[in-house]
Parts: C-alpha cells; sequence; structure tokens
C-alpha cells in the first residue's frame, strides 16, 4: 500500500486494525508516522530504510538518531542501513526480501520511499515545470495568468534566495490564501519560513526554516529526554529550528531566524537564556 490520498489514508486504517504485522519500506516521514500508527493499533512493525537512522535527509544523522531510538524504545523492528530486494507471496505480499538476503514475514506492506508533484496539468500547458511548477515569489508562473500553490509549487523563496517545493498542508493553506489574493491583482509576496509538525507516539515536534546538509546543529535540551530544540545554524546564523516536546516556542523561534544576526552558539544552547533573547 501507499497513502497518498484520504481514500488511502481510510483503507491503511481499516487495515492496520485487521493485521498482525506491517513491514514499512522507507523511514521518511510518512514511514515513520505509520510506523507509530501502527503501534498504536498495536500491531508488530518492522521498519526498512538504507540510510543509518530515519529522517536523515531532513534531520541528519545526529537529530534523526532521536527518532530511530523512539521507534526501538517502542518495540519497532528496524533494519536499517538495507534496503528491499524483493516481494514473495500469492494474492498478497507474505514475505520482503531485505538487500542483505534477510527474509521478513509480515501481512502487509506500505511503501513510503517518496512521491512526485503531479505536475503533468502544467506541464501539458507548456509552463515551466522542475521538481514542481516553477513560480515566482507571487506564486505566479512561467505564464502570467497561472498561479500555484502547494505541494507542487517550487516557489522563489526571498528569504532562502531559492526555490523550495514544501510538501505539508500549511504550506498549502498559506500558499493558497496569498494566490488567491494575487489573482485578484494584490501582487502579495508569499515569504512564510517554510513550517511541518509530527506527532509519533508521544513525541510532538514542530519544525520552522530550511536546512541542508552541512549546516552545523546545536541542540538546546536533551537528547536523551526528547525534550530540546534543534538549531541549524549556516554562517553564524539561524536557518531552521526544531522543537521536540517543548511548547510555545516556534513565533520566538521563527523571529530568531528572521533576524538574520549571528548568534553565540552557547547562549542558544542555554535553557536559562530567553530565545527572544539570543540574538540581540
Amino acid at each position: 500500500m501507499t497513502l497518498r490520498t484520504l481514500d488511502d489514508s481510510r483503507r491503511l486504517a481499516e487495515r492496520l486494525r485487521a493485521v498482525g504485522h506491517v513491514t514499512i519500506v522507507g523511514a521518511g516521514w510518512i514511514g515513520c508516522e505509520v510506523a507509530a500508527a501502527a503501534r498504536g493499533y498495536g500491531a508488530q512493525v518492522t521498519m526498512i530504510d538504507p540510510l543509518e537512522v530515519p529522517l536523515a535527509r531532513v534531520l541528519g544523522v545526529r537529530v534523526g538518531a532521536l527518532f530511530r531510538d523512539l521507534h526501538a524504545a517502542h518495540g519497532v523492528d528496524l533494519r536499517l542501513g538495507t534496503g528491499v530486494s524483493g516481494f514473495r507471496g500469492g494474492d498478497a505480499v507474505e514475505q520482503v526480501v531485505l538487500g542483505d538476503d534477510s527474509v521478513v514475514d509480515t501481512d502487509l506492506v506500505v511503501v513510503g520511499v517518496g512521491a512526485g508533484p503531479r505536475s503533468e496539468l502544467a506541464e501539458a500547458c507548456g509552463l515551466q515545470v522542475d521538481d514542481g511548477v516553477v513560480v515566482d515569489e507571487t506564486l505566479t508562473s512561467s505564464d502570467p495568468r497561472i498561479l500555484a500553490a502547494g505541494d507542487v509549487a517550487r516557489a522563489w523563496h526571498p528569504f532562502f534566495a531559492r526555490h523550495l517545493r514544501v510538501e505539508h498542508w500549511a504550506n498549502a493553506l498559506n500558499q493558497g490564501q496569498t494566490a488567491g489574493h494575487n489573482l485578484l491583482g494584490k501582487g502579495a509576496v508569499y515569504e512564510r519560513l517554510p513550517y511541518f509538525y509530527s506527532d509519533q507516539y508521544d513525541l510532538g515536534m514542530e519544525y520552522s526554516g530550511f536546512a541542508e546538509a552541512g549546516d552545523e546543529v546545536v541542540l538546546r535540551g536533551s537528547l536523551d529526554t526528547r525534550e530540546l530544540i534543534a538549531f541549524w545554524l549556516r554562517a553564524d546564523r539561524v536557518v531552521a529550528g526544531m522543537n521536540v516536546n517543548v511548547r510555545d516556542v516556534v513565533d520566538d523561534g521563527q523571529a530568531l531566524i528572521a533576524a538574520r544576526r549571528p548568534v553565540d552558539r552557547r547562549r542558544l544552547a542555554d535553557p536559562g537564556v530567553p530565545l527572544r533573547d539570543v540574538a540581540g
């Protein structure tokens, strides 16, 4: 099974209630959230990913290890650092064959290995498409009569000075409002910081900004207790932040990013220093 539509979600929820063992291929956001849901329904779960920790592409190895340990603590059988070479079964999948030739017996497989934007209509219209519909900061495409918003839009972000495509409902909601205003000729610029959240077991997290591989990570709090804020720095400036089981800090974190000022790492890591004071 895959999880892309509301109907997919309903079918998957029904199956998770009925099966004894679920194998999840891919340890990204979809894989991790389905794993948590399946364990909540009482199913045994095996999660497979070729990288060494879940969410490594988004969060990096150090912070991704937090989610590895979280799922392990809730009984998920993690098969990391290996892929899938095949499936076996009759009318349904009964076994998953891993890249190391080990075999997992299973009742259901959920494949969460990434998704591409549905840009066929835009391509048919002759719009510029490159990992989504390419739009400017007003969400206007290469045809000035056509705007794009949401997962399919690869929009120029003035703050990060690059095109970004963010796959989260908050982006669709907020970009949709800007696009609607601009269809009325308002000329509004979309410059909200990217934002998303995830709830897994007893862990709730919110992420703002945009980090890239190689950005420095500074932690405020403890990975062991799973109560912390992680910051990603580039050229001494905060470009992203993620609060884990720490509430009511999103606005201050986003203000810290928007300030574009160099920060003192010791003050940034010190829970005793209010975030609003870190950048002066």
